[in-house]
């Protein structure tokens, strides 16, 4: 589990440069769903995923009485930092409200050693927004359909949200160290934050 979160961030990062490409060139890029629809989606299902226990890990979460509080949330707001082996840092910052409804709403801000990129994807309007470092465009200048923009970045949410649901620690940040990887570190946690109209909108 451990491992496939920090290959997340490689995942995210190289659907980030897909989507840029398809801006600069125009055409339409069909992603292999990896999702289902906004419409059956459950994120709030008990996650069942068990994280990978390794020797070197560090600062191990500890489950406490306070794990639903993150399980049962509305509104998150939270940012992931994975660093390579080689020390390549890539850092993303989710923030999601109307969690465990169809109307779920979140917004990825990525920033890497090169370039800043993000994504508003609105379940409640299917509406939805790619920032390429230097403008904001709409998902349907590279998608025919909500279902595919969707299916590309929802993934990626889940899985860091289901294992916050699932690991919420009692210090509110933690580090895996991962071997042959790198780190995953979970920080600025905010449970059930104000999250205003203006931060789903391009800005």
């Amino acid at each position: 589990m451990l491992s496939k979160l920090a290959l997340l961030g490689l995942t995210i990062a190289v659907a980030f440069s897909i989507t840029a490409i398809g801006c600069n060139s125009g055409s339409t890029i069909e992603p292999t769903p990896t999702a289902t629809q906004p419409s059956t989606q459950n994120p709030t299902e008990t996650p069942t995923q068990t994280p990978i226990k390794t020797a070197t890990q560090t600062a191990e979460p500890t489950a406490t009485g306070d794990l639903s509080e993150a399980a049962s949330a509305t509104n998150l707001d939270f940012t992931i930092e994975v660093v390579d082996e080689d020390n390549n840092t890539l850092s993303y910052r989710y923030r999601a409200r109307n969690l465990g409804t169809d109307s779920l709403d979140f917004r990825l801000d990525a920033t890497s050693d090169q370039t800043d990129t993000a994504c508003i994807v609105k379940g409640s309007s299917h509406e939805g927004w790619i920032y390429t470092g230097s403008q904001w465009i709409e998902f349907t200048a590279m998608y025919e359909n909500f279902d595919d923009f969707w299916s590309l970045f929802y993934s990626g949410f889940n899985e860091y949200y289901q294992y916050l649901s699932e690991e919420w620690p009692e210090t509110k940040e933690w580090t895996y160290t991962i071997p042959e990887k790198g780190t995953v570190t979970y920080s600025n946690i905010h449970i059930n934050t104000s999250l205003p109209d203006s931060i789903f909108q391009p800005n």
